[in-house]
């Protein structure tokens, strides 16, 4: 995808995106109550960026392009494992990027983020060995951080596009106000689960069941994130051992 001026300002500011680790002081935790939440801004590729930061150190990078006709994401990096250091450096310890437009795969990488100067951060998500494939970004938190999320406010028909690396289709999600979930893909894929507010955040923890082929994890039950973005519903439900990950984008 190709960079604009915009990815110079950003690299810039990150001082070196080729650089795959943020300096940081001594003495690392999981994640600081104050940085969790969910951040969005301009990702060096002109996409739009939704972080979701958990208090348990995992992370949901949602890449967007915002001229698209329909609601989809193109890329999603989640964020198993990390730590972060006393003056705020965040580092993956273990995070993989899926791309879910042509040439869709999965790929392993490495997620930094700067909290020092919070509520704006700023980042970079690095491919090891293929700087020319890093990227940047900039982001200011979209919500009140600590503020409880409220099942009645999530609650729906959400009509988009769902997308794993076996390809993309419409999809509808519902929510109910007791927190039950249920999606349909036009593949024929079926889920069915629970959705709940997350700890100290306003997110939510999802788990969901899936029907049998073609769902990308037939018959099994997996984890994962929501989050409400303005009017668009973002879901990542990515498969226990990381191959593939199922995504949805869609509004009520």
């Amino acid at each position: 995808m190709k960079t604009t001026a915009l990815s110079v300002a950003l690299c810039v500011s990150l001082a070196a995106c080729g650089s795959s680790k943020l300096s940081s002081e001594s003495g690392t935790t999981t994640v600081i109550q104050s940085s969790a939440g969910i951040y969005t801004g301009p990702l060096s590729t002109q996409q739009r960026l939704t972080l979701l930061a958990k208090l348990d150190g995992s992370a949901y990078l949602f890449y967007r392009t915002p001229s698209a006709a329909r609601p989809a994401i193109d890329d999603v990096v989640v964020v198993g494992t990390a730590e972060q250091a006393q003056d705020g450096k965040y580092q993956s310890k273990q995070a993989t990027r899926y791309r879910l437009v042509q040439p869709r795969k999965a790929t392993p990488v490495q997620v930094d983020i700067d909290f020092a100067r919070s509520p704006a951060i700023s980042g970079f998500v690095a491919v090891p060995g293929d700087k020319a494939d890093n990227v940047a970004f900039n982001a200011s938190p979209t919500l009140i951080l600590g503020e409880p999320p409220s099942l009645s406010s999530i609650q729906g028909l959400y009509s988009g596009t769902g997308s794993s690396l076996q390809g993309a289709s419409a999809t509808q999600v519902t929510i109910t106000s007791s927190g039950l979930l249920a999606g349909k893909t036009a593949n024929g894929c079926e889920f069915r689960g629970t959705l709940t507010p997350s700890s100290g955040i306003t997110a939510y923890d999802v788990s969901a069941t899936y029907s049998g082929a073609p769902c990308i994890d037939a018959n099994a039950t997996v984890s994962g994130a929501a989050v409400l973005d303005e009017s668009q519903l973002l879901l990542a439900l990515p498969r226990a051992n990381r191959s593939d990950v199922f995504v949805f984008a869609g509004k009520r």
